[in-house]
C-alpha cells in the first residue's frame, strides 16, 4: 500500500479522467450538451451529477465501434470484465490499490461497453441482459471481497466490509422485488453506480494518503476506502429498507386482502327416542318367540 507503482497508477488514472472531462467539457461547449438513454436511469453522482458519467460514455462511443469492427462480442466483453475483477480483487487483497483502482475502472467501463456494443450490431437479447446482471454482481462482489481479505485482521474493518457487501446486495434485491410487485422504483441512493463511484474514487485516493504518511496506523491510511465501505453499509441497507417497506405498502394498498367470513357453525342434531322399545332392553326378551 503506497508503493511508488501504485501512486503513479492512481496519478494516471486521475489524468486520464481530467483529459475526457476536459474534451467532454469542449465538445459539450461547440456541439451542445449530450444526453444519453442509458443514464437517464441512473441517479446523479453526489456533488458532481452526471458529468463524469456522461464523459466517460461519451469517451466509450469510439472504442465500442472499434471493437464492433474487430467482431468482438458483447458477450465476449461481459465476460472480459469478469476475468479483470478477479485480477482487481487480488491487487485489492494484496494492498495495490492504485494499481486495483486502475484494473476496477476498467472492469466496471465494461458494464456500459458491453451494452454500446450491443445496441450497435442489434445483438441485445435476454441471455445476454442475465449475463451481463450477473457478472455485475460477480464484479462488485470481488471489489469489496478483495478489501475485505486484505483488512482480515481488522475486526471493524471486516465488519464495514460485509456491510458494503450485504448493502449493495440488497439494494440489487430491492430493485428486483419493486419490479416483482409492478410498484415504481424511486431513484434512491447507493445504486450500482454511485457504490462503483464510491470503490474507486476511494481506492485511487488510498496511494496518496499512505505516501503522505507512512508512520500512521493502517487505519488512518485507509481512510479513503473506510469512509467509502462506511457510507456503502449504511446508506445502502437503509436505502434498501426504505424502499422495500415502501413497495410492500403499496402492493398492499392496491391489493387489499378481504377477510372470509367464517363458515357457519352447524345445527345440533337433536336424539329422538327409539320406537322399539329401550335399548337397554335384554337381548334374551328382545329375541324371545311368543
Amino acid at each position: 500500500m503506497g508503493t511508488d507503482i501504485d501512486t503513479a497508477a492512481s496519478v494516471g488514472l486521475c489524468a486520464a479522467l481530467a483529459v475526457v472531462l476536459a474534451a467532454f467539457a469542449a465538445v459539450s461547449i461547440v456541439s451542445g450538451p449530450r444526453s444519453f438513454e442509458r443514464l437517464d436511469r441512473e441517479a446523479p453522482l453526489p456533488l458532481v451529477g452526471k458529468a463524469p458519467m456522461e464523459a466517460v460514455y461519451a469517451a466509450l462511443g469510439p472504442v465500442a465501434r472499434f471493437l464492433v469492427a474487430l467482431r468482438v462480442s458483447a458477450n465476449a466483453v461481459t465476460i472480459a470484465s469478469f476475468g479483470l475483477a478477479v485480477v482487481a480483487a487480488v491487487l485489492f487483497a494484496f494492498g495495490h490499490f492504485g494499481l486495483g483502482a486502475v484494473v476496477a475502472s476498467t472492469a466496471a467501463l465494461a458494464d456500459a461497453l458491453d451494452g454500446l456494443i450491443a445496441r450497435q450490431t442489434r445483438t441485445a437479447s435476454k441471455y445476454g441482459q442475465v449475463l451481463d446482471t450477473t457478472i455485475d454482481r460477480y464484479v462488485e462482489a470481488l471489489f469489496i471481497g478483495g478489501i475485505a481479505i486484505y483488512v482480515r485482521h481488522d475486526l471493524l474493518l471486516l465488519l464495514l466490509a460485509l456491510g458494503a457487501l450485504v448493502g449493495g446486495f440488497m439494494v440489487s434485491y430491492a430493485s428486483s422485488v419493486l419490479r416483482e410487485l409492478a410498484v415504481p422504483d424511486p431513484k434512491a441512493p447507493m445504486r450500482r453506480a454511485e457504490r462503483l463511484s464510491c470503490l474507486l474514487v476511494s481506492a485511487t485516493l488510498v496511494p496518496f494518503v499512505a505516501s503522505a504518511g507512512h508512520a500512521l496506523p493502517m487505519r488512518l491510511q485507509l481512510g479513503p476506502i473506510i469512509l467509502a465501505l462506511a457510507t456503502i453499509a449504511v446508506v445502502g441497507n437503509v436505502s434498501a429498507l426504505r424502499r422495500l417497506l415502501r413497495g410492500a405498502r403499496v402492493a398492499a394498498a392496491a391489493n387489499p386482502v378481504v377477510p372470509v367470513p367464517p363458515p357457519p357453525a352447524p345445527a345440533p342434531v337433536r336424539s329422538t327416542p327409539s320406537l322399539k322399545g329401550p335399548a337397554s332392553a335384554p337381548a334374551s326378551k328382545r329375541l324371545r318367540h311368543p
